[in-house]
């Protein structure tokens, strides 16, 4: 399985790690499927603080799919404005680990993995 770094904002990291947010929303794709997440909150330096794997995609308007948009905590409209007619990419999201909170697992650092900083938006390692 691939293993892709990728920065998420505090507050979609926060409802990915509460399970409130099934689908994260991107442009781009990993070609292979499955692939494994770790995610990278935005503004910590590179902590990466979570992991979760992804053995789905799909790739759509967002306008056309108001029910999918509604999973990834973000308005129809916010997400119309971020695909900017185009198609987006919906990774679901399955086996979460919230590193904080599980035992036997510790934040890491982008560093880590030989990169200087965090991806602007997500990097295979």
């Amino acid at each position: 399985m691939k293993t892709i770094i990728a920065t998420i904002k505090p507050q979609y990291l926060g409802q990915i790690r509460s399970r409130k947010k099934l689908f994260e929303m991107r442009k781009s794709c990993p070609k292979e499927l499955p692939f494994r997440v770790l995610c990278c909150q935005s503004g910590t330096g590179g902590q990466i603080l979570a992991e979760f794997e992804v053995h789905t995609t799909i790739k759509v308007h967002p306008a056309e799919h108001p029910e999918l948009v509604s999973q990834t905590c973000v308005s129809t409209q916010e997400a119309e404005q971020y695909a900017a007619g185009k198609e987006l990419w919906f990774w679901e999201i399955r086996n979460m680990i919230d590193y904080c909170a599980t035992k036997g697992y510790r934040v890491r650092n982008v560093s880590e993995f030989g990169l200087k900083r965090a991806p602007q938006s997500w990097q295979y390692i």
